[in-house]
């Protein structure tokens, strides 16, 4: 059975950094130097705002169809069409497009990514968000959307970048436990240590994903590149103790913590060379060559 059948792995971020004020500010820091840019395709209309919209858009891994209704409505693509394997996440999806009134704009099938690529070409524009972390045979894949991409076309990447799961070791969790052992209050700790992000739940989860950046380097001329971190977060938060609801001291406390948190991450981002720490996140710009 497809896990991404299961709906609540599209719809429920659940105990997520990305879902905290605070983190979601930081990225818009990050991004766009302005806290309300925190989500990547607000970046993309105001960084492309002079080639936009696209005529022609392709979403691959679409799930439940938040990308494709937020590319129309800021008006980054006049028609999009998004493919993924789930049923149930297409059909939610349309039926979300519908109700937001888009469904002569926005197309969905249930398809593979790689078919829906050697189908139909000519692309304006082709995005992937937190999708292509899940793919392996990158190399291939690339060359597929450079041949269903228009001669400079547009591919747009929002993903994970950092280390494939292979190559997780236990010096990459060295610096988040120090750190989660000297700037955590034990009260926060949830568990013991902080594990690496590899699970068993989805095997597809980071295959290649530290070969994207030097594919889309090698396959693509990059317009820009902006990394927006996790590398220290997204492995802490997991084992931090959620305050308890509508306790006011917990939740200040708990905010204290993820701010000095990202304090910590935005030097190290800062600091590449010093630190040999690198975003695990990026969102790129790139397009396809003549």
């Amino acid at each position: 059975m497809n896990p991404w059948e299961d709906l609540r792995r599209h719809t429920e971020l659940g105990y997520f950094w990305m879902s905290h004020p605070s983190v979601r500010q930081r990225i818009g820091m990050r991004l766009a130097g302005d806290p309300a840019f925190s989500y990547s395709p607000e970046w993309l209309a105001r960084r492309m705002a002079a080639e936009l919209p696209f005529p022609r858009a392709l979403s691959i891994g679409c799930g439940t169809g938040t990308l494709e209704r937020a590319l129309v409505s800021l008006g980054v693509a006049e028609h999009v069409t998004g493919v993924d394997t789930s049923e149930n996440g297409i059909a939610l999806a349309r039926h979300e497009a519908i109700a937001a009134g888009f469904e002569n704009r926005i197309a969905y099938r249930v398809a593979d990514a790689r078919s829906s690529l050697a189908e139909e070409n000519a692309w304006d524009g082709i995005f992937f968000h937190q999708s292509l972390h899940h793919f392996d045979r990158l190399e291939e894949l690339f060359a597929s959307v450079r041949r269903a991409l228009r001669p400079s076309g547009v591919l747009f990447l929002d993903e994970y970048v950092g280390p494939s799961r292979d190559e997780w070791t236990w010096r990459s969790m060295a610096l988040p436990n120090l750190v989660y052992r000297l700037f955590v209050p034990r009260n926060l700790r949830r568990t013991r240590i902080v594990r690496s992000p590899v699970t068993n739940e989805d095997p597809t989860e980071m295959l290649q994903s530290s070969q994207i950046v030097p594919l889309v380097r090698r396959t693509f001329d990059v317009i820009d590149r902006r990394d927006y971190g996790g590398n220290l977060l997204a492995l802490i938060y997991p084992s931090l103790r959620p305050p308890a609801e509508g306790d006011a001291d917990e939740q200040a406390e708990f905010d204290r913590t993820a701010e000095r948190l990202l304090d910590i991450e935005d030097f190290l981002l800062r600091h590449p060379r010093l630190t040999r720490i690198r975003s695990h996140h990026a969102v790129i710009v790139a397009r396809n060559r003549m």
